[in-house]
């Protein structure tokens, strides 16, 4: 039987993976970005809609 090099001595630091509230509420939200990135979507979908629609005529 193979036996397995694994250690049971990995500490898990929770500090690494924990998120506080003010981590959160100082973080700077880049508007300009997120909305380019929203009009992007649309624009995008939009002329899908429309290339689509001119295959079912």
């Amino acid at each position: 039987m193979e036996i397995q090099n694994c250690s049971s001595d990995t500490v898990f630091n929770e500090n690494l993976y924990t998120i506080t509230w003010s981590d959160i509420e100082n973080t700077e939200i880049d508007y300009e970005n997120y909305l380019d990135d929203i009009e992007s979507f649309f624009r995008e979908d939009f002329e899908n809609d429309i290339l689509e629609e001119g295959f079912h005529d």
